[in-house]
């Protein structure tokens, strides 16, 4: 019986992650995915100690409080039951894992992470996106966890605070020479979110390819779209900017507390703490006040232009990254309108 081979899918947010999660890894016959997506369940993972792994020690873990020997356990436990079941691949896949966002730890840190625990041979699968798309696209997810800046304010932090922020990590060159660097050269599947639409099968068949899986899935569900009510973001805005919560709230505090909720029950042994938890739960009523707010007062469309100062300075740091990365991986960035100049 093969061995299977073991894959970690890392992102990128707002390219096709929940799509491959739920209705890929997730339906894929040779595959047994650990999360998230387990069995097309959404924020799932098969146990909660691949949960814990996947959503607090792999992102959030001081180096202090890492323990590399009781990841790798828990993937060989997993592994163990891939083999058993005649799969012909295992593993997990979590978006926040290639972009810093708060206290996160570092990007580069978590794939060493990752490939501490997975081992040598480990498959790693990256979906890069147009990086002006990119921003546009995760700003809007951002509103509906209850960010409240403007677009130019969103776009801001992400210059001038580029030292944390995730504008090195979408300069791909850098996660590509990084990845290849500690997964090893021929370990590292990136392909373009931009393909998917021009190419489905295509683009499925070079994850499988990777993987070593069969091609048979060529088709992929679309989830977790953009609305096409610019209006109801604008509306949804305005309510996180008047009531600040989850992505708004106060820095020192961790984002997405709800995804913790495995380690706070079974590892810490203590209730998932109440205002963390509402903080989830009010993206509800937000969004549903939202929905009846725009239907009988207007607001103008969100903003989503990229004021030219920033646009200049942010196309100076994307254009060379992204022509070292055609160079290196012969990804048809051109064809796809990434700023090469």
């Amino acid at each position: 019986m093969p061995v299977p081979t073991r894959y970690v899918h890392v992102g990128f947010p707002k390219a096709a992650s929940s799509s491959l999660q739920n209705f890929y890894f997730a339906v894929h016959p040779e595959c047994y995915h650990l999360g998230l997506g387990f069995q097309s369940r959404g924020n799932r993972y098969v146990n909660e100690e691949i949960e814990i792994l996947s959503e607090v020690d792999l992102r959030l873990k001081k180096h202090f409080l890492w323990d590399g020997a009781r990841g790798r356990a828990r993937i060989e436990a997993a592994a163990a039951a891939a083999e058993e079941g005649g799969y012909r691949a295992v593993g997990l896949s979590n978006e926040f894992l290639s972009f810093g966002l708060g206290n996160e730890v570092d990007t580069a840190d978590k794939a060493n992470r990752l490939h501490e625990v997975f081992g040598p041979g480990t498959k790693a699968v990256i979906v890069v996106r147009e990086q002006f798309g990119f921003l546009r696209s995760l700003y809007l997810e951002m509103l509906k966890g209850g960010y409240g800046g403007s677009f130019r304010n969103f776009l801001e932090y992400t210059l001038l605070y580029q030292v944390r922020s995730w504008a090195t990590d979408i300069c791909y060159d850098n996660m590509w020479r990084h990845y290849s660097r500690v997964f090893g050269d021929g370990n590292v599947c990136m392909v373009a979110f931009e393909q998917l639409k021009e190419d489905t099968p295509g683009f499925l068949g070079q994850i499988a390819g990777a993987l070593g899986i069969s091609d048979s899935v060529t088709e992929l569900k679309a989830v977790n779209t953009q609305r096409e009510e610019l209006n109801w973001y604008e509306q949804l805005r305005r309510y996180n900017e008047r009531f600040p919560h989850e992505f708004g709230a106060r820095f020192y505090e961790t984002f997405n507390m709800n995804r913790m909720r495995a380690y706070f029950h079974s590892e810490l042994k203590l209730a998932v703490p109440h205002d963390r938890l509402a903080d989830d739960m009010l993206r509800i009523p937000f969004s549903q006040a939202a929905n009846a707010v725009v239907e009988i007062s207007k607001v103008r469309d969100i903003n989503l232009e990229v004021p030219e100062a920033l646009g200049d300075e942010l196309r100076r740091m994307f254009a060379p990254s992204n022509r070292r990365l055609m160079d290196a991986t012969g990804l048809p960035l051109d064809r796809y309108g990434y700023v090469l100049d």
